[in-house]
């Protein structure tokens, strides 16, 4: 007769040993909790930080405030300029307060403009004219001879330049003591440019500058006129 086995003795060692099991037990409770805070914390939405006292100390999560830098600057293009800035606050925040808002204080620049000082214009100097020079006249001696003591000639002459009396010859074919000087009957013009004369068989004697312009003689043929002591023709 075969002996039948039963399954516990066929298979021994696949009923669990409880005994071993309720050693491992705390241990696997403690795993299990952990996974399902673990998962709680995931699946949490985002929420505000808590503050957390630990030994009677208040620890508050910072969270990082954004600084607004606000600057602001205006120029105006009239005269004088005026440039505003705008001051700007930085505030973080402070525990058990309520943020401060920041309102920008305008400061006005003015700047003055400079004026640019009128220009005036400097007159140039006006060149001056020289005068003219004029020509030294060479005096020349002229001496008139002709006429007698009864038959008297008269003549008459004028020059570009002056006329003065003389008593010499000056080359001329007649004795210095012949040649007169008599202021009554030779008579010179204001001016000094001409001379009226009379001869009566003397002669007469002038200095004089400049050219002979105009001679006359009641009778040329009675006179004879010499100009440094060589004689001319009164027609020329």
């Amino acid at each position: 007769m075969v002996e039948r086995k039963t399954t516990e003795e066929v298979i021994p060692r696949t009923r669990p040993d409880w005994g071993m099991t309720g050693r491992f037990a705390p241990v696997l409770l403690a795993v299990l909790l952990l996974l399902a805070g673990c998962s709680q914390l995931a699946s949490a939405p985002n929420e505000q930080p808590e503050n957390t006292t630990v030994a009677g100390t208040d620890i508050q999560s910072a969270t990082p405030t954004p600084t607004t830098v606000s600057t602001a600057s205006s120029t105006a293009n009239a005269t004088p300029n005026a440039t505003t800035t705008a001051n700007t606050t930085t505030a973080g925040p402070i525990q058990g307060q309520a943020p401060t808002s920041t309102t920008p204080i305008a400061t006005a620049t003015t700047t003055a403009t400079p004026t640019a000082a009128p220009t005036t214009a400097t007159p140039s100097p006006t060149a001056t004219p020289s005068p003219t020079t004029t020509p030294s006249l060479e005096p020349r001696f002229v001496v008139i001879i002709g006429g007698s003591p009864d038959d008297k000639v008269t003549y008459n002459f004028s020059v570009t330049g002056t006329i003065e009396r003389r008593g010499q010859s000056y080359g001329a074919p007649i004795d210095d003591d012949g040649v007169t000087r008599d202021p009554d009957i030779d008579i010179i013009s204001p001016n000094g440019s001409s001379v009226a004369g009379r001869l009566g068989g003397g002669g007469d004697a002038y200095r004089i500058t400049g050219e002979i312009t105009e001679f006359e003689a009641a009778d040329e043929g009675d006179i004879e006129v010499y100009v440094d002591g060589e004689r001319i023709e009164t027609d020329d």
